[in-house]
Protein backbone atom coordinates (compact mmCIF):
# COMPACT_ATOMS: atom_id res chain seq x y z
CA UNK A 1 0.00 0.00 0.00
CA UNK A 2 1.69 3.20 -0.90
CA UNK A 3 0.51 6.39 1.38
CA UNK A 4 -1.28 9.56 -0.41
CA UNK A 5 2.28 12.03 0.87
CA UNK A 6 3.99 14.60 -0.28
CA UNK A 7 7.76 14.31 -1.64
CA UNK A 8 10.42 16.53 -0.39
CA UNK A 9 9.86 19.09 -3.56
CA UNK A 10 6.39 19.52 -3.32
CA UNK A 11 6.67 20.20 0.30
CA UNK A 12 9.29 22.60 -0.60
CA UNK A 13 7.36 24.41 -3.43
CA UNK A 14 4.30 24.51 -0.99
CA UNK A 15 5.80 26.18 1.57
CA UNK A 16 7.32 28.73 -0.87
CA UNK A 17 3.71 29.27 -2.33
CA UNK A 18 2.09 29.91 0.87
CA UNK A 19 5.34 32.25 2.28
CA UNK A 20 3.81 30.53 5.85
CA UNK A 21 6.78 28.75 6.51
CA UNK A 22 6.45 25.63 9.02
CA UNK A 23 2.98 25.99 9.51
CA UNK A 24 2.32 25.78 5.82
CA UNK A 25 4.56 22.44 5.27
CA UNK A 26 2.99 21.01 8.45
CA UNK A 27 -0.46 20.78 6.11
CA UNK A 28 1.25 20.04 2.93
CA UNK A 29 2.68 16.31 4.21
CA UNK A 30 -0.56 15.45 5.69
CA UNK A 31 -1.76 12.41 4.31
CA UNK A 32 -5.54 12.07 5.41
CA UNK A 33 -4.65 13.28 9.01
CA UNK A 34 -5.24 8.89 10.00
CA UNK A 35 -2.59 6.84 11.69
CA UNK A 36 -1.36 3.36 10.42
CA UNK A 37 -4.02 0.96 11.70
CA UNK A 38 -1.40 -2.04 13.43
CA UNK A 39 -3.12 -5.79 12.87
CA UNK A 40 -2.83 -7.25 15.97
CA UNK A 41 -0.11 -10.02 14.24
CA UNK A 42 2.18 -7.20 13.40
CA UNK A 43 4.50 -5.72 16.71
CA UNK A 44 6.27 -2.94 14.58
CA UNK A 45 6.55 -1.41 11.23
CA UNK A 46 9.17 -0.04 8.61
CA UNK A 47 9.00 2.48 5.98
CA UNK A 48 10.35 1.93 2.91
CA UNK A 49 10.53 4.33 -0.29
CA UNK A 50 11.94 3.76 -4.10
CA UNK A 51 13.04 6.63 -6.29
CA UNK A 52 16.13 8.36 -7.84
CA UNK A 53 16.89 10.77 -5.48
CA UNK A 54 18.12 9.95 -2.23
CA UNK A 55 17.28 12.82 0.08
CA UNK A 56 13.68 12.47 -1.03
CA UNK A 57 13.99 8.80 -0.35
CA UNK A 58 14.68 9.63 3.07
CA UNK A 59 11.83 12.31 3.35
CA UNK A 60 9.24 9.99 2.28
CA UNK A 61 9.94 6.92 4.32
CA UNK A 62 10.03 9.62 7.29
CA UNK A 63 6.49 10.29 5.84
CA UNK A 64 4.94 7.21 6.51
CA UNK A 65 4.91 7.57 10.20
CA UNK A 66 4.78 10.95 10.47
CA UNK A 67 2.56 11.63 13.10
CA UNK A 68 3.99 8.83 15.23
CA UNK A 69 8.05 9.70 14.82
CA UNK A 70 6.42 13.31 15.78
CA UNK A 71 4.46 12.45 19.15
CA UNK A 72 7.98 10.18 19.45
CA UNK A 73 10.06 13.26 19.15
CA UNK A 74 8.00 15.40 20.90
CA UNK A 75 10.48 18.58 22.28
CA UNK A 76 13.10 17.02 23.08
CA UNK A 77 16.81 18.01 21.08
CA UNK A 78 17.20 15.98 17.74
CA UNK A 79 20.51 14.16 17.49
CA UNK A 80 21.13 12.90 14.36
CA UNK A 81 24.02 10.44 14.38
CA UNK A 82 25.53 9.92 10.88
CA UNK A 83 28.60 7.67 10.10
CA UNK A 84 31.51 8.71 9.03
CA UNK A 85 33.87 5.70 9.77
CA UNK A 86 35.64 6.42 6.42
CA UNK A 87 34.93 9.44 4.44
CA UNK A 88 35.66 10.50 0.51
CA UNK A 89 38.14 10.72 -1.06
CA UNK A 90 39.66 7.36 0.91
CA UNK A 91 35.84 5.53 0.45
CA UNK A 92 32.85 6.89 -1.76
CA UNK A 93 30.93 4.47 -0.09
CA UNK A 94 30.83 4.06 3.42
CA UNK A 95 29.92 6.87 4.52
CA UNK A 96 26.28 8.83 5.29
CA UNK A 97 25.68 11.26 2.12
CA UNK A 98 24.82 14.12 2.64
CA UNK A 99 21.43 14.34 0.79
CA UNK A 100 20.54 11.31 2.88
CA UNK A 101 20.68 13.70 6.18
CA UNK A 102 19.21 16.88 3.92
CA UNK A 103 15.98 14.52 3.23
CA UNK A 104 15.87 14.14 7.44
CA UNK A 105 16.52 17.64 8.10
CA UNK A 106 13.40 18.32 5.43
CA UNK A 107 11.23 15.81 7.11
CA UNK A 108 12.21 17.43 10.66
CA UNK A 109 11.55 21.05 9.19
CA UNK A 110 8.11 20.08 7.74
CA UNK A 111 7.19 18.61 12.12
CA UNK A 112 8.05 22.22 13.01
CA UNK A 113 11.43 20.53 14.79
CA UNK A 114 14.26 23.36 15.32
CA UNK A 115 16.58 21.83 17.90
CA UNK A 116 18.76 19.68 15.82
CA UNK A 117 22.47 18.40 16.41
CA UNK A 118 24.32 16.42 13.44
CA UNK A 119 27.04 14.43 15.90
CA UNK A 120 29.72 11.54 15.24
CA UNK A 121 32.76 10.34 16.80
CA UNK A 122 34.94 9.51 13.65
CA UNK A 123 36.87 6.70 14.22
CA UNK A 124 39.39 6.73 11.58
CA UNK A 125 40.19 10.60 11.53
CA UNK A 126 38.99 13.91 12.99
CA UNK A 127 35.26 14.70 12.62
CA UNK A 128 34.91 18.09 12.06
CA UNK A 129 37.46 17.02 8.83
CA UNK A 130 34.88 14.76 8.02
CA UNK A 131 31.71 17.09 7.66
CA UNK A 132 34.15 19.08 5.11
CA UNK A 133 35.02 16.28 3.11
CA UNK A 134 31.09 14.67 2.88
CA UNK A 135 29.88 18.16 2.17
CA UNK A 136 28.15 18.62 5.27
CA UNK A 137 28.85 22.01 6.22
CA UNK A 138 26.36 23.29 3.27
CA UNK A 139 23.31 21.91 5.79
CA UNK A 140 23.79 24.06 8.03
CA UNK A 141 23.33 27.14 5.65
CA UNK A 142 19.92 25.54 4.75
CA UNK A 143 18.85 24.65 7.87
CA UNK A 144 18.51 25.75 11.58
CA UNK A 145 21.33 22.45 12.53
CA UNK A 146 24.50 22.30 14.14
CA UNK A 147 27.57 19.66 13.28
CA UNK A 148 28.94 18.71 16.74
CA UNK A 149 31.37 15.99 17.78
CA UNK A 150 29.88 13.12 20.21
CA UNK A 151 33.48 13.44 22.12
CA UNK A 152 32.69 17.27 22.61
CA UNK A 153 30.05 17.01 25.75
CA UNK A 154 31.70 14.96 28.62
CA UNK A 155 32.23 11.62 29.15
CA UNK A 156 30.89 8.53 31.64
CA UNK A 157 31.97 5.02 31.85
CA UNK A 158 30.81 1.50 31.10
CA UNK A 159 32.06 -1.89 31.71
CA UNK A 160 32.89 -4.17 28.56
CA UNK A 161 34.35 -7.62 28.16
CA UNK A 162 37.78 -8.43 26.89
CA UNK A 163 37.35 -12.21 25.80
CA UNK A 164 34.40 -13.87 24.49
CA UNK A 165 34.78 -16.96 26.31
CA UNK A 166 32.07 -17.11 29.07
CA UNK A 167 34.29 -18.57 30.91
CA UNK A 168 36.86 -15.49 31.23
CA UNK A 169 34.89 -12.65 32.85
CA UNK A 170 37.78 -9.97 32.81
CA UNK A 171 36.14 -6.79 31.90
CA UNK A 172 37.87 -3.20 31.48
CA UNK A 173 36.10 0.13 32.22
CA UNK A 174 36.54 2.62 29.03
CA UNK A 175 34.84 5.99 28.65
CA UNK A 176 31.60 6.66 26.94
CA UNK A 177 29.71 9.40 25.15
CA UNK A 178 27.63 11.33 27.61
CA UNK A 179 25.37 12.40 24.74
CA UNK A 180 23.74 9.40 24.94
CA UNK A 181 23.17 9.29 28.52
CA UNK A 182 20.82 12.27 28.47
CA UNK A 183 16.94 11.48 28.31
CA UNK A 184 16.20 14.65 26.61
CA UNK A 185 18.01 13.38 23.25
CA UNK A 186 16.23 11.62 20.67
CA UNK A 187 18.76 9.83 18.75
CA UNK A 188 18.26 9.16 14.78
CA UNK A 189 20.58 6.47 13.35
CA UNK A 190 21.26 7.50 9.90
CA UNK A 191 23.57 5.10 8.33
CA UNK A 192 24.26 3.50 5.05
CA UNK A 193 23.94 -0.16 4.41
CA UNK A 194 26.88 -1.99 4.04
CA UNK A 195 28.99 -5.45 4.82
CA UNK A 196 31.42 -5.75 8.13
CA UNK A 197 34.81 -7.40 8.32
CA UNK A 198 33.97 -8.28 12.17
CA UNK A 199 29.78 -7.90 12.71
CA UNK A 200 29.01 -9.14 9.18
CA UNK A 201 26.88 -5.58 8.54
CA UNK A 202 26.71 -2.26 10.32
CA UNK A 203 23.32 -1.12 10.42
CA UNK A 204 21.13 1.45 12.52
CA UNK A 205 22.26 -0.40 15.74
CA UNK A 206 25.82 -1.02 15.25
CA UNK A 207 25.84 2.79 14.07
CA UNK A 208 25.23 3.83 17.73
CA UNK A 209 26.87 1.06 19.62
CA UNK A 210 30.14 1.65 17.73
CA UNK A 211 29.92 5.88 18.56
CA UNK A 212 29.29 5.52 21.75
CA UNK A 213 33.35 4.83 23.42
CA UNK A 214 35.12 8.01 23.83
CA UNK A 215 37.96 9.30 21.55
CA UNK A 216 40.21 12.43 22.71
CA UNK A 217 39.78 15.16 20.26
CA UNK A 218 42.80 14.57 17.65
CA UNK A 219 43.20 10.87 17.98
CA UNK A 220 42.28 8.13 15.77
CA UNK A 221 40.56 5.04 16.93
CA UNK A 222 44.14 3.35 17.09
CA UNK A 223 45.20 5.69 19.62
CA UNK A 224 48.48 4.93 21.18
CA UNK A 225 48.65 4.33 25.05
CA UNK A 226 46.00 2.96 27.07
CA UNK A 227 42.98 5.39 26.21
CA UNK A 228 42.20 3.08 23.14
CA UNK A 229 38.31 2.91 23.79
CA UNK A 230 37.03 1.69 20.22
CA UNK A 231 39.65 -0.66 20.01
CA UNK A 232 39.15 -2.46 23.44
CA UNK A 233 35.74 -3.16 21.94
CA UNK A 234 36.66 -5.74 20.22
CA UNK A 235 38.54 -7.35 22.84
CA UNK A 236 41.72 -7.80 25.15
CA UNK A 237 43.45 -8.22 21.06
CA UNK A 238 42.27 -5.38 19.84
CA UNK A 239 43.71 -4.16 16.80
CA UNK A 240 46.59 -5.91 16.63
CA UNK A 241 45.26 -8.19 14.38
CA UNK A 242 43.36 -7.23 10.74
CA UNK A 243 40.15 -7.73 10.99
CA UNK A 244 40.51 -6.78 14.93
CA UNK A 245 39.94 -8.38 17.66
CA UNK A 246 38.33 -11.44 19.14
CA UNK A 247 34.43 -11.08 17.08
CA UNK A 248 32.53 -12.96 20.33
CA UNK A 249 34.12 -10.01 22.58
CA UNK A 250 32.95 -7.29 19.51
CA UNK A 251 29.26 -8.60 19.47
CA UNK A 252 28.89 -9.10 23.05
CA UNK A 253 30.38 -5.55 23.49
CA UNK A 254 28.09 -4.17 21.13
CA UNK A 255 25.63 -5.70 22.69
CA UNK A 256 26.00 -4.52 26.17
CA UNK A 257 26.55 -1.11 24.95
CA UNK A 258 22.93 -1.49 23.22
CA UNK A 259 21.37 -3.04 26.17
CA UNK A 260 22.49 -3.00 29.55
CA UNK A 261 23.55 0.61 29.23
CA UNK A 262 20.43 1.72 26.66
CA UNK A 263 22.38 3.37 24.07
CA UNK A 264 20.78 2.82 21.29
CA UNK A 265 18.53 4.48 18.27
CA UNK A 266 14.95 5.67 18.95
CA UNK A 267 14.29 6.01 15.26
CA UNK A 268 16.29 4.15 12.36
CA UNK A 269 16.95 5.98 8.62
CA UNK A 270 18.78 3.70 6.48
CA UNK A 271 20.50 4.83 3.28
CA UNK A 272 19.67 1.73 0.84
CA UNK A 273 20.35 3.74 -2.19
CA UNK A 274 23.84 1.82 -2.84
CA UNK A 275 24.98 -0.10 -0.36
CA UNK A 276 28.44 -0.99 0.32
CA UNK A 277 29.19 -4.89 -0.34
CA UNK A 278 32.37 -7.30 -0.11
CA UNK A 279 34.95 -5.82 2.06
CA UNK A 280 33.42 -3.73 4.06
CA UNK A 281 33.44 -1.13 5.79
CA UNK A 282 36.10 0.84 4.42
CA UNK A 283 37.50 -1.79 1.51
CA UNK A 284 34.05 -2.36 0.17
CA UNK A 285 32.62 -1.02 -2.89
CA UNK A 286 28.70 -0.11 -4.30
CA UNK A 287 26.80 -2.72 -5.08
CA UNK A 288 26.80 -2.63 -8.84
CA UNK A 289 22.86 -2.10 -9.33
CA UNK A 290 21.77 0.59 -7.12
CA UNK A 291 18.16 -0.23 -4.69
CA UNK A 292 17.47 3.54 -4.48
CA UNK A 293 15.96 2.74 -1.51
CA UNK A 294 15.31 4.15 2.28
CA UNK A 295 14.51 2.87 5.38
CA UNK A 296 12.73 4.43 8.64
CA UNK A 297 11.12 3.11 11.72
CA UNK A 298 10.57 4.09 15.19
CA UNK A 299 12.11 0.53 16.16
CA UNK A 300 15.40 0.39 14.99
CA UNK A 301 15.76 -3.60 15.48
CA UNK A 302 13.20 -3.85 12.85
CA UNK A 303 14.64 -1.43 10.26
CA UNK A 304 17.75 -3.73 10.58
CA UNK A 305 16.17 -7.37 10.31
CA UNK A 306 14.20 -5.63 6.67
CA UNK A 307 17.83 -4.22 5.76
CA UNK A 308 19.11 -7.24 6.17
CA UNK A 309 16.77 -9.31 4.21
CA UNK A 310 17.19 -6.47 1.02
CA UNK A 311 20.92 -7.18 1.64
CA UNK A 312 20.25 -11.01 0.45
CA UNK A 313 21.00 -14.21 2.43
CA UNK A 314 25.09 -13.93 1.45
CA UNK A 315 25.87 -11.42 4.06
CA UNK A 316 24.23 -13.75 7.65
CA UNK A 317 23.68 -16.99 8.89
CA UNK A 318 20.56 -18.53 9.42
CA UNK A 319 20.01 -20.91 12.35
CA UNK A 320 16.66 -22.37 13.53
CA UNK A 321 16.35 -20.44 17.06
CA UNK A 322 12.62 -21.34 17.47
CA UNK A 323 12.02 -24.38 19.25
CA UNK A 324 7.89 -24.24 18.47
CA UNK A 325 8.33 -23.62 14.55
CA UNK A 326 11.68 -24.14 13.94
CA UNK A 327 11.49 -20.88 11.83
CA UNK A 328 14.78 -19.16 10.33
CA UNK A 329 15.85 -16.71 13.39
CA UNK A 330 19.12 -15.21 11.36
CA UNK A 331 22.42 -13.16 12.99
CA UNK A 332 24.22 -10.82 13.10
CA UNK A 333 24.94 -12.08 16.49
CA UNK A 334 24.77 -9.38 18.39
CA UNK A 335 21.51 -7.99 16.41
CA UNK A 336 19.72 -11.56 17.60
CA UNK A 337 20.79 -11.08 21.05
CA UNK A 338 18.91 -7.96 20.80
CA UNK A 339 15.85 -9.57 19.88
CA UNK A 340 16.03 -11.70 22.64
CA UNK A 341 16.50 -9.12 25.04
CA UNK A 342 13.34 -7.61 23.94
CA UNK A 343 14.78 -4.31 22.39
CA UNK A 344 13.10 -4.86 18.97
CA UNK A 345 11.61 -7.25 16.77
CA UNK A 346 13.81 -9.63 15.02
CA UNK A 347 10.93 -12.11 13.39
CA UNK A 348 10.30 -10.06 10.18
CA UNK A 349 6.69 -11.92 9.77
CA UNK A 350 5.55 -9.38 12.97
CA UNK A 351 7.22 -6.95 11.12
CA UNK A 352 4.70 -4.65 8.27
CA UNK A 353 6.60 -3.59 5.88
CA UNK A 354 4.61 -0.13 3.98
CA UNK A 355 5.47 2.45 1.33
CA UNK A 356 6.93 1.92 -2.46
CA UNK A 357 7.09 -1.69 -2.25
CA UNK A 358 3.83 -2.18 -1.34
CA UNK A 359 2.32 -3.47 2.27
CA UNK A 360 3.31 -6.98 3.23
CA UNK A 361 5.11 -8.74 6.32
CA UNK A 362 8.63 -8.75 6.37
CA UNK A 363 9.05 -12.35 5.20
CA UNK A 364 7.48 -11.87 1.87
CA UNK A 365 10.29 -9.21 0.91
CA UNK A 366 12.62 -12.66 0.32
CA UNK A 367 12.40 -13.26 -3.42
CA UNK A 368 11.50 -9.82 -4.00
CA UNK A 369 12.82 -7.97 -7.06
CA UNK A 370 14.55 -5.44 -4.64
CA UNK A 371 16.65 -7.99 -3.01
CA UNK A 372 20.34 -7.15 -4.11
CA UNK A 373 22.69 -10.37 -2.79
CA UNK A 374 25.53 -8.81 -1.08
CA UNK A 375 28.88 -10.07 -1.76
CA UNK A 376 29.92 -10.95 1.79
CA UNK A 377 33.34 -10.23 3.55
CA UNK A 378 36.28 -12.25 2.41
CA UNK A 379 36.93 -13.17 6.03
CA UNK A 380 32.93 -13.74 6.44
CA UNK A 381 33.76 -17.61 8.21
CA UNK A 382 35.57 -16.31 10.92
CA UNK A 383 32.71 -14.48 11.91
CA UNK A 384 30.22 -17.32 12.00
CA UNK A 385 30.04 -19.74 15.02
CA UNK A 386 28.80 -16.78 17.72
CA UNK A 387 27.22 -17.70 20.83
CA UNK A 388 23.92 -18.31 20.55
CA UNK A 389 22.23 -16.68 23.53
CA UNK A 390 23.50 -12.90 24.86
CA UNK A 391 26.34 -12.54 27.47
CA UNK A 392 23.85 -10.82 29.90
CA UNK A 393 20.72 -11.11 30.42
CA UNK A 394 18.15 -8.80 31.01
CA UNK A 395 15.23 -8.34 33.65
CA UNK A 396 11.98 -10.18 32.23
CA UNK A 397 14.20 -11.56 28.95
CA UNK A 398 14.31 -15.24 30.43
CA UNK A 399 11.19 -16.06 28.88
CA UNK A 400 12.06 -14.90 25.28
CA UNK A 401 15.27 -16.63 26.04
CA UNK A 402 14.08 -19.84 27.17
CA UNK A 403 12.63 -20.29 23.93
CA UNK A 404 16.35 -20.41 21.89
CA UNK A 405 17.58 -23.74 21.55
CA UNK A 406 21.31 -24.15 22.40
CA UNK A 407 23.23 -26.01 19.50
Amino acid sequence: MKANRSTRRQFLERSLVTGAGITAGLQAVSFDGTAWAEPVAYSSTVGISKGVDRADNAFRALQLSKKQIAAAIGNKRVVIKVNLVAYPPSNNWAHTRADHVEGILEFLKSIGKHDVVIAESAAGANTMAGYEAAGYWSLTDKYPVKLTDLNQEGFSHADIYLYGDSNNPAQRRIRICKTYLNPNNFIISAAPIKTHNTVLVTLSGKNIGMSAPFIDIGFKWSQSGAVREKWWMHGYSGGTSFPPGDFQALNDNVYRILAVYGIRPHLAVLDGYQGTEHNGPVSGTGIATPQKLALASLDWLAADRIALTLMGTNVYAVLNHRKEDGYAMPYPAVLNYCWQAGLGEWDDRKIRVIGDLGEMPGDSLLGNANVYNYQSSDNQSAQMGMRMKPRDFLPGQSALVNQIQET
